[in-house]
């Protein structure tokens, strides 16, 4: 089934002159059909034994992203989606990223915003965020996988045991958050 995401862009558009209030989620679902359009007619030959079936339309992505920031610098989606294609820890998407976990903090978005700070090696800001996802999503093993694996390699044996503790708490079960 093939979807009509030009369809659906000029939709969201149209949307947009009689809906101002509506532009920032307008663009940010504009870029999103963006991505998920497919801009290639045929396969694009890479490599002999390589082709690519499937090319997003990015820079027009990129450009209702920012569109969309211009008439809500804080839609979340828009600040998530543009983070996307900045540089890896950039300042700017450290700054975006910081900015959607303030508005609406969830697992995913904390979790890989820890992993962009301990990437960076502030371990604390790291451990910071990781805390907070757990605390937003208690039952998701992700966060404290993060948080036991990094105790483990700031040599913290206590917190390692206490957040593999914790997770058995919250499950009920035996098993590590290691895996072992």
């Amino acid at each position: 089934m093939q979807k009509d995401y030009a369809g659906a862009i000029e939709h969201y558009l149209r949307h947009v002159e009689s809906h101002s209030e509506d532009t920032a989620k307008a663009y940010s679902k504009v870029a999103q059909c963006y991505l998920n359009t497919n801009i290639l007619d045929h396969p694009k030959n890479i490599t002999p034994a390589l082709s690519l079936v499937f090319q997003s339309d990015e820079p027009s992505a990129k450009q209702y992203y920012l569109l969309a920031l211009e008439y809500d610098p804080n839609h979340y989606a828009s600040m998530c989606g543009l983070a996307g294609f900045l540089p890896e820890g950039s300042d700017e998407q450290f700054e975006l990223l910081e900015r959607a976990a303030a508005k609406q903090p969830g697992l995913l978005i904390l979790t890989d915003l820890g992993d962009l700070y301990r990437s960076k090696k502030n371990f604390e800001r790291a451990y910071d965020l990781y805390c907070q996802a757990v605390k937003h999503k208690p039952k998701d093993q992700t966060a404290y996988k993060k948080l036991n694996d990094l105790c483990r390699r700031m040599g913290n044996p206590d917190e390692v045991k206490e957040w593999s503790q914790r997770w058995r708490d919250i499950k009920g079960t035996r098993r590590r958050v290691d895996g072992r």
